[in-house]
């Protein structure tokens, strides 16, 4: 109820300005009440964006050794992630996201822990104590490829579920990397 109030006020009247007396007035309990069960005003739309993070990283790590660092971050976002989107949650948050300069910098942050923890995952994968810069690549490629796949569906550029949109991603990726190396090799 209460994520449903704040998202109805950040859509009528702004994420900046709503506060968390109207947010609590709005489902009739107090500001005590609301910070039971949220510590900001922010993780309304935030909060149901990392719980699933242990998951994925061990996921990621009970993946196949033979299989790439990519594969196994794909099969773990198909697994974990995608079954684990709300559809109306997820678009309401990106609106509130999209119109609120405050809450692109928090979701920027949020995805600087999704990449450390994929990252994290990768490495241990390979048996480094930390990232190197394969790792790094790979985890950044595979959360835009996310990302972007999760920006299209709320767009409804394609009219898709969240699991094809994530796999035309990570297709639409593995025909641009042939392409690439295709191109690379005549060059060197």
């Amino acid at each position: 109820m209460i994520e449903e109030a704040a998202l109805d006020l950040f859509a009528s009247q702004g994420y900046e300005a709503t506060t968390v007396e109207q947010i609590a007035a709005q489902v009739e309990i107090s500001t005590t009440t609301f910070f039971r069960y949220f510590p900001s005003k922010a993780d309304v739309v935030l909060c149901q964006q990392d719980g699933h993070l242990p998951e994925l990283r061990r996921v990621i790590l009970s993946r196949p050794a033979s299989e790439s660092g990519l594969a196994a971050v794909r099969h773990a976002m198909l697994q974990v992630w995608v079954p684990n989107v709300d559809p109306e949650h997820t678009l309401r948050a990106g609106l509130a996201v999209a119109n609120s300069a405050t809450l692109r910098g928090l979701y920027n942050d949020l995805n600087r822990t999704w990449l450390d923890g994929i990252a994290e995952a990768l490495a241990e994968r390979k048996g480094l104590s930390s990232p190197d810069e394969e790792v790094m690549i790979t985890a950044r490629v595979a959360l835009g490829v996310f990302n972007e796949a999760i920006r299209a569906w709320g767009n409804g550029e394609c009219g898709e579920t969240v699991d094809t949109m994530v796999e035309r991603g990570f297709a639409a990726l593995t025909r641009l990397c042939a392409e690439w190396g295709a191109e690379w090799a005549r060059t060197v």
